[in-house]
């Protein structure tokens, strides 16, 4: 995996993250490719009336646009449902004339009334549209803005947000002021924020749609953060030493040599003891990592995996699953079969994940050598 930056393989392609910037560098390189911002916004909202269409029957449907962009595709979503039957209303913070460019341009599509935003506009809604604010937001919700979604959040229909839900920070999972979503819907690639918490759990379901971003400008954007998937390291896995898995599984120490890198294997708590960084988890790792000249394993639900130079990995796990002990054995077994800290790190998270989930509750060291050769084995196909 020391290979992923800066020539992305197929597999590093799939599994990269973008910060809210990235996307927007990656829709101006889609433009300068001659996919206009028009289309974009068409392709994005046209997919989240997909999904929704995929989920649901037709019924009685609230979109809540806001001022920008977000706001742009949840008028395209409200014209293609209503265009399709559905019996949709528009509820809108801000003036529709007040929108710029595409969004401008989307919303005078739609030829029915446009209400203000607020809480009495979700009466006889049974699934909401959040298109309020984007992955971009940086301010906490307030007002009107803030009293609606609390409301659409103590109700029963379901929402289905744009991009992200209004008020999650999509470079870090930070919530501003966000409601949960049943289901959302985002475009070309997942944010860090989509997997980190407290924003993972406020997504839902997340589906990535295809709006018609060309792969290749992920080229010039370089990703430095990805979502934990063996295609990443597959390709580093040891694939001799299967024998030995039981020899080396020994009380392991958290802090793992190997040549002149090593590899910290740290909950929060014992993060908070070692680093005095503040600020989110992804940007605390980095830090830490690059201060260590080190592979840093913050673990969690939320695992996040940094080398010095800036890369991460972010793994979505069940928290239940094993023991920090036990990822400290695995990842001390790759890194004696010869596997880089980084790859064996990442590879470490998903296997201990992995063989808590395949074993259940109550993993123990002694059970790890049976289970690791098979899910290995399974890997390598």
């Amino acid at each position: 995996m020391n290979t992923l930056s800066p020539d992305l393989d197929n597999g590093a392609r799939q599994a990269a993250l973008l910060t809210v910037r990235q996307m927007g560098e990656a829709d101006r390189l889609s433009v300068v490719a001659g996919v206009s911002s028009f289309e974009l916004m068409s392709n994005a909202g046209a997919a989240v009336a997909r999904e929704i269409e995929r989920r649901w029957t037709p019924r009685p449907l609230l979109v809540l646009c806001g001022p920008g962009n977000n706001g742009g595709d949840g008028f395209v979503s409200a014209y293609r449902l209503a265009q399709a039957g559905w019996p949709v209303r528009l509820a809108m913070w801000g003036s529709r004339a007040a929108l710029k460019g595409e969004a401008w341009q989307h919303a005078q599509r739609w030829q029915g009334e446009v209400q203000a935003l607020s809480p009495a506009a979700l009466e006889g809604a049974e699934l909401i549209v959040d298109a309020v604010f984007g992955a971009g937001l940086a301010r906490a919700l307030e007002g009107q803005v803030l009293d609606t979604l609390a409301a659409a959040g103590r109700g029963k229909a379901p929402i289905i947000a744009v991009d992200t839900p209004s008020g999650v920070m999509g470079d870090t999972g930070e919530s501003l002021g966000a409601v949960a979503a049943a289901l959302t819907v985002t475009f070309f690639r997942k944010k860090p924020g989509h997997l980190l918490l407290p924003g993972r759990d406020l997504c839902g379901e997340v589906i990535v749609a295809d709006i018609g971003t060309p792969e290749a400008v992920l080229d010039a954007i370089v990703p430095q953060a990805f979502e934990n998937n063996p295609a990443l390291w597959r390709s580093d896995l040891p694939r001799a030493g299967l024998d030995t898995v039981e020899q080396t599984f020994a009380a392991t120490p958290a802090i793992i040599a190997a040549d002149a890198m090593q590899v910290l294997t740290l909950h929060e708590g014992e993060f908070r003891r070692m680093f005095d960084f503040v600020g989110d988890k992804l940007t605390r790792t980095r830090a830490a990592a690059q201060r260590c000249s080190a592979v840093v394993v913050h673990r969690g639900s939320d695992t996040v995996i940094a080398y010095p130079d800036g890369r991460a990995v972010i793994h979505c796990s069940v928290p239940s699953a094993g023991t920090g002990d036990l990822l400290g054995d695995i990842i001390l077994w790759l890194l004696t079969q010869g596997m880089p800290a980084f790859s064996a790190a990442a590879a470490g998270v998903w296997l201990h994940d992995a063989a808590g989930t395949e074993f259940g509750p109550g993993l123990r060291a002694k059970e790890v050598p049976n289970l690791l050769p098979g899910l290995l084995r399974r890997l390598y196909g």
